[in-house]
């Protein structure tokens, strides 16, 4: 049994019948061209936004869970996060812990060293570099220990290193009997550490499957609308546009 089935999801005029599977212990990447319906499919699965449909969490229907209850089991870190306060690496970790009531020293140590950003705990979030500050907003997210995290586009605009380094938090995450739902980019990234992908697109879920059977050339292209190269026997990944 999945450990979440999101069934019909719609969003008025942005998302349609979008329906997908997300397994224990997998990272699911989500593709597709700009506005193929990537972040808000993540947005409708929080209940951020209206939507229509169904989602089961463990079997469960989600909307029986209040508001309360839907925090501490899905955690989305979003595409676009600043912060208008001077806190500090460890208050923004610590606000992960909002959902559960407590700022549990235990968890927040933990997180902060997988996400390897102990050394500026004390440090104000806005001296950082845009690297430190994707990992240290991945780690409030993962301070919450949801049981699927939802994670929009967290290594764009980062370098190859970085990118590497968030990657592999979330599949580590992700075998620690979690899922993991990411939206990316990089197709060639998204090859090299997703389980399996979904392909998006005008706000559809267009196919899903393993990582072979959706990185076709004859799948993307139509999507993308240029042909793609794809090679998947060279390490890392090759998928390019030609």
């Amino acid at each position: 049994m999945a450990l979440m089935s999101v069934d019909s999801l719609t969003v008025a005029r942005r998302l349609f019948d979008a329906s997908l599977e997300i397994h224990e212990g997998e990272v699911l990447g989500l593709i597709g061209p700009n506005g193929a319906g990537k972040s808000t499919l993540l947005n409708a699965i929080t209940g951020l936004i209206p939507r229509s449909g169904r989602i089961s969490l463990g079997g469960h229907n989600l909307e029986r869970l209040d508001s309360l209850q839907r925090a501490r089991q899905i955690a989305l870190q979003p595409q676009f996060i600043e912060s208008v306060w001077a806190l500090t690496v460890h208050d923004i970790v610590s606000m992960g812990r909002l959902p559960w009531g407590d700022s549990d020293q235990s968890i927040i140590r933990a997180v902060m060293q997988q996400a390897n950003i102990t050394a500026f705990a004390d440090r104000h979030v806005n001296e950082l570099s845009g690297g430190e500050r994707a990992r240290v907003w991945l780690a409030r997210v993962l301070a919450n220990q949801p049981v699927v995290l939802l994670a929009d586009e967290p290594v764009a605009n980062l370098d190859i290193h970085y990118q590497q380094e968030v990657m592999q938090i979330l599949v580590d995450y992700a075998r620690a009997g979690h899922a993991v739902v990411i939206a990316i980019h990089d197709l060639s990234l998204a090859a090299r550490y997703c389980d399996r992908l979904c392909l998006m697109d005008k706000g559809r879920t267009v196919k899903t499957d393993t990582i072979e059977a959706v990185l076709d050339s004859e799948v993307l292209s139509p999507v993308f609308n240029v042909d793609v190269y794809v090679d998947l026997d060279n390490q890392p990944p090759v998928v390019l546009a030609q």
